[in-house]
């Protein structure tokens, strides 16, 4: 028997268990007593050896909370003459919490079935609590993260039936996680592409099947429970065990609706003339570079007609910019309605339009300008009491395999469209071989002639417009320099007249020139202490240069040179460079800016946005300011997807640490929408007009 025993507690031991034995008084467990063998007693933090208690003493042991469940629990199985299983904590000597585990039967008097005790056993579970708990708390924080983040999350088994939604899936896909689980993700989670068409892989089956991770897709749409479309991003990663097995994929989707939008109006924007609808420059060369590579490689014969206003001026002049905008939506839609569906109509800008007559030889092409310039002749706008009638000068050029260049095309039609208006306007002019040699010597003789009598009798005058900074009330004074030319007889011309010419003929980089020896006889002038003694910062110039002055190897010196002559500090200078201009001078322009930014000069991008790269061209330039492009501004106050634009240019430029300029800033309403952005500065007549600066004659 003691060998028994004895085997029985190696057993016990080796389980590290002992024996959970009590001797009942009346069968009430509260009033029994505990016995403890061996090792027991160490359950409890108590030294090895045997210990008898009585069980209201061992109960001081168990923490307060558990008392009443160990007790009842005991109870109702002597009560029964039934068997046990119980946890609970006890609360050692030293302070310490642990959780035993015991199980026990009722064994009763042979005679009367009176309890007279239990017996079992009791090993200590704290390890497997505290993992239990571990795990509770790991899977508690993995469920909260779930439900927090803003994507939607799905787990899938390794055949790619649903496990789990977290709440932004639910949301998104319509499905509840009860509903889901068990059903296929091509059912709970079903994508199709962009045109509605089911893709070839869903994204969690690729990542099953190639046992890898998929990136993250932003061409679907993910197909709602209750069959709405909704644009999606999602990725799949595998889920594996410790071992090494597959056990399913975790897909992540999120709602891209917006996201997606705005890029479909960026590129939008970036091919499309936002005032009238219709292509721009950019996407009517583009057209024009594909219709010359069907001409020369399949033979085919096209037309190109370039279209002038006749009268557009004197509505603007007349009835403001307003009714010149409203002129060109309501002829543009008309223009729309006299042509084939297939040529394109497009705005080169201003009140200039371009058409593409795809196919079309040149007999047909002159019937169908003829056609377009009649119905601009008969068509009224009228504004107020006002009633204008137009008209219109074209210039067309054929197409065929002997056509040279996009470039040449466009140049051929500017100038059949120059002498359409050279002989009498509203006629269409077709173009010659001669026409280019003629028109080019009568453009040079006119604006060469023009621009050097300006040189020569000193007809530039400086205009400076201020830069207003919109969140504090100083006085910081920032302009922009502006040129015109005042001939001794007739109107102010504005720089839209003679800079194309100017930048066609090569003479933009002696205007550059004079325009900074200008500016710095204008500081000069001011003497140090002007700001200074009011104590304000100098005032600072922003100087226009053209792409063309972005070629020039020497200007980098004359700056200096200026500089140094007239005592200016390179701080009171900024440069305002177009995105055009920098894109087509990418290299040079950053030599160029980097080498005054040393000494102290600031640069500003100017007509930002007007490009779908810009962002990308951004990071490699070191500028100051970004001047955002006027066409978005204008009509932000009633245009939402403007105004997003801004919004998203703004926050990019702060987080690249640059300033941001709204350009045509007219109205109130307007400056009231972008200060609500955020923007650093505005720019137009709402904030402050045109003034002379001083130094402009004898420069």
């Amino acid at each position: 028997m003691e060998h028994m025993q004895r085997h029985l507690r190696m057993a016990l031991d080796a389980a590290r268990m002992t024996i959970w034995d009590s001797e009942l008084n009346d069968g009430r467990v509260i009033d029994s007593t505990v016995k403890w063998f061996g090792a027991g007693a160490t359950l409890l933090g108590l030294p090895y050896g045997d210990l008898k208690q009585p069980f209201a003493i061992f109960l001081q042991f168990v923490v307060t909370e558990d008392r009443d469940q160990l007790l009842d629990t005991m109870q109702t199985a002597v009560d029964n003459h039934d068997s046990y299983e119980v946890e609970y904590r006890v609360v050692w000597p030293d302070h310490s919490r642990h959780w035993l585990a015991a199980k026990a039967h009722v064994f009763c008097d042979g005679d009367d079935g009176r309890p007279l005790g239990t017996l079992g056993v009791v090993w200590d579970i704290t390890e497997r609590k505290i993992s239990e708990q571990t795990t509770a708390r790991q899977r508690e924080l993995a469920a909260v993260t779930l439900r927090s983040i803003g994507e939607g999350v799905i787990t899938t088994n390794a055949h790619g039936e649903t496990d789990y939604l977290n709440y932004i899936a639910e949301q998104l896909t319509g499905w509840t996680h009860e509903e889901a689980h068990g059903l296929h993700i091509a059912s709970t989670l079903k994508l199709v592409d962009d045109a509605g068409a089911p893709i070839p892989e869903h994204v969690a089956l690729q990542c099953l099947r190639l046992r890898q991770a998929i990136g993250m897709s932003s061409q679907n749409q993910l197909v709602t429970r209750d069959g709405r479309h909704v644009a999606v991003e999602e990725s799949a990663a595998p889920i594996w065990s410790d071992d090494g097995e597959l056990l399913g994929a975790v897909v992540v989707f999120r709602d891209v609706s917006h996201e997606r939008k705005l890029t479909k109006q960026l590129s939008w924007n970036a091919t499309h003339d936002t005032l009238t609808g219709l292509i721009n420059r950019r996407e009517f060369e583009v057209q024009i570079a594909a219709a010359l590579h069907s001409a020369k490689q399949d033979g085919h014969v096209h037309a190109l007609l370039y279209m002038d206003l006749d009268q557009f001026k004197i509505v603007n002049d007349t009835c403001g910019h307003s009714a010149g905008d409203l002129l060109l939506q309501l002829l543009s839609k008309m223009l729309q309605t006299q042509m084939r569906d297939s040529d394109i109509l497009a705005r080169l800008g201003g009140d200039e339009l371009g058409v593409l007559l795809p196919h079309c030889p040149p007999d047909q092409a002159l019937l169908i300008a003829d056609e377009l310039r009649q119905s601009i002749k008969n068509f009224r706008f009228v504004w107020d009491d006002h009633t204008f009638e137009l008209g219109v000068s074209i210039g067309l050029v054929e197409i065929n395999h002997h056509s040279k260049s996009m470039t040449e095309l466009l140049i051929a039609a500017d100038q059949a469209c120059y002498l359409a208006k050279e002989r009498g306007r509203n006629r269409v002019h077709l173009y010659q071989e001669s026409d280019l040699r003629l028109a080019r010597r009568q453009g040079e003789m006119q604006w060469v002639s023009r621009l050097n009598e300006a040189f020569e009798h000193q007809y530039f005058r400086l205009y400076a417009q201020p830069i207003v900074r919109l969140d504090r009330h100083d006085e910081e004074a920032h302009d922009e320099v502006l040129i015109r030319i005042q001939p001794a007889k007739g109107d102010l011309i504005l720089p839209g007249a003679f800079i194309p010419a100017a930048e066609r003929y090569d003479m933009m980089t002696a205007i550059d020139r004079w325009v900074i020896r200008a500016v710095c006889r204008h500081l000069h002038s001011l003497g140090p202490q002007a700001g200074e003694a009011a104590g304000r910062p100098p005032a600072q110039y922003s100087v226009n240069l053209s792409g063309t002055s972005l070629g020039d190897e020497g200007l980098h010196d004359y700056i200096v040179e200026q500089f140094a002559e007239h005592g200016i500090a390179p701080a009171q200078i900024c440069f305002e460079i177009t995105e055009t201009a920098v894109i087509a001078n990418l290299v040079r322009a950053q030599d160029f800016m980097a080498g005054l930014k040393a000494l102290g000069c600031s640069f500003s991008l100017d007509d930002f946005g007007s490009g779908l790269s810009s962002f990308a061209y951004l990071r490699a330039l070191p500028v100051d300011y970004l001047k955002i492009d006027g066409v978005f501004i204008r009509d932000i106050a009633t245009n939402a997807i403007n105004r997003a634009m801004i919004k998203a240019i703004n926050e990019v430029g702060h987080v690249m640490g640059l300033s941001t300029v709204a350009e045509y800033v007219e109205d109130e309403p307007t400056l009231a929408v972008v200060r609500e952005l955020g923007l650093d500065y505005a720019q137009g007549y709402a904030v402050g007009t045109l003034r002379p600066l001083s130094a402009s004659a004898g420069a």
